[in-house]
């Protein structure tokens, strides 16, 4: 009787921890889906009124800001809404948060614009240089999104989202059918984004601590300090934020890396835009996928932080294996379909069903880092891997687009993804709870309860 109580006890809080998961998945993926959805429907009108040429400069440009906005960052998607969760407190977490994005972007900025001078593109270099405005204002705006994540208002954030993103994308289609510039519908597009979603989140989180200014930027303070402490003063600041969160930094830069992997290499050894712009319409598609495992990995990262016994590595490959290989299985399918209904870019198809079969390992290696990234010291391990990995995969691409030109760039996206995530098994396999301890610790729960 008493174990037949234990059991139905377990299988009951089983059932509402899966009941809290799914809900949570949910939220996250509402957030996400919603904001990706105006970037997408953007460029799905981009790729039919200018063509894939077009598309191609914009994709590499966006490309090339993500990693300037990753970099001033630093992550604190991921660090910031656990510290407000845990103080319950918005003001001095954001402040922080500002003055570091504000000491990065001291260095950002002009590495940014030097790197782009010295790449030598010319189609590319107003786009980007627009692209570079929208990306350091959306970083600020990020740590709004990022407090009110962790107060745990998931709904009302992705309708924040959803309105903003829908905005921006209407005023970015409204450049496009007047006939403006690329640079100014980057310009009109991000802001038109940012802009609302600075004065809507800071609303928001102003009704959680009245006395605080959601129009406060801090740029004054960083001022003072830096007119106070000059230039060698400047540099210790930045140089200790970049050592307590290089390996944000890194992880956040290298999974760009990943994602927009193809499109960065073609840019820069001078493709065709015709060539990018394909790329990048299958490419799109992966970025929508992503975000199902994504919304796993935020979800479950805190709670394996609090209770490591609870992961379970059949189950991470069970799922892993059920959800990619579908996902994989109907991507390859309906390619054309998908291609003929969006972007209309019939060099795309190959594309997509040969990079579709990257799902299994992206699936995979989320799960994975929920747990991984928990451990001490695999932070770093996983950065050091990843960069790894993606070296080889820059390596490899100078060889293999002589030969198979841009699909075998499109292979080795799937090779990269899946040693990534043959690495991380690797390492979780060595360090992992084992299961019969976790089996331990979950009959010493049921017991205490």
């Amino acid at each position: 009787m008493r174990a037949q109580k234990y059991s139905a006890f377990g299988q009951s809080r089983m059932e509402r921890s899966v009941r809290k998961l799914l809900q949570s998945v949910a939220a996250f993926l509402l957030a996400d889906g919603l904001g990706v959805v105006g970037a997408v429907v953007f460029s799905i009108v981009l790729a039919r009124v200018r063509g894939a040429e077009e598309l191609g400069v914009f994709s590499f440009s966006m490309a090339q800001a993500l990693l300037l906005q990753l970099f001033i960052e630093a992550n604190f998607a991921i660090t910031l809404p656990q510290e407000v969760a845990r103080v319950r407190t918005i003001a001095e977490p954001i402040r922080r948060a500002h003055i570091a994005k504000w000491y990065l972007s001291l260095v950002g900025v002009p590495a940014g614009i030097l790197l782009l001078l010295l790449g030598g593109r010319a189609d590319a270099l107003a786009p980007t240089l627009a692209a570079f405005a929208v990306t350091l204002g959306h970083s600020f705006v990020a740590s709004y999104s990022a407090a009110l994540h962790g107060l745990g208002r998931m709904r009302l954030l992705g309708g924040i989202i959803a309105v903003t993103s829908t905005l921006g994308a209407l005023a970015g289609i409204a450049g496009l059918v007047l006939g403006w510039s690329l640079p100014a519908v980057i310009l009109v597009q991000g802001f038109g984004t940012a802009l609302p979603a600075w004065v809507c989140l800071g609303q928001v989180l102003r009704r959680k601590e009245p006395g605080w200014s959601p129009w406060r930027l801090f740029l004054g303070e960083v001022v003072r300090q830096l007119g106070s402490e000059g230039i060698a003063g400047t540099v210790r600041w930045v140089w200790d934020i970049v050592r307590a969160r290089w390996h944000w930094i890194l992880l956040g830069i290298l999974t760009i890396g990943y994602m927009r992997f193809g499109v960065l290499f073609l840019g820069w050894v001078g493709a065709a835009a015709a060539t990018i712009g394909a790329y990048s319409a299958a490419q799109r598609f992966l970025v929508v996928l992503r975000m199902i495992p994504n919304a796993f990995f935020r979800v479950l990262l805190p709670s394996f932080a609090a209770h490591p016994e609870q992961f379970s590595l059949m189950w991470a490959l069970g799922m892993s294996a059920l959800v990619g290989i579908g996902v994989a299985v109907l991507v390859h399918a309906g390619a054309p379909l998908l291609i003929e209904w969006t972007f209309r870019i019939p060099e795309a198809v190959p594309l997509l069903r040969l990079m579709g079969w990257a799902m299994p390992a992206v699936v995979l290696s989320y799960v994975l880092e929920s747990y991984a990234l928990t451990l001490a010291g695999f932070q770093q391990a996983v950065v050091v891997w990843a960069g790894i990995v993606l070296g080889i995969g820059f390596a490899g691409a100078f060889v293999l687009f002589p030969f198979c030109g841009v699909l075998g760039i499109a292979g080795l996206y799937v090779a990269m993804e899946s040693l990534y995530a043959a690495g991380v098994l690797y390492g979780v396999l060595r360090r992992r709870v084992p299961d019969r301890q976790r089996e331990q610790v979950w009959e010493a729960h049921a017991v205490e309860r």
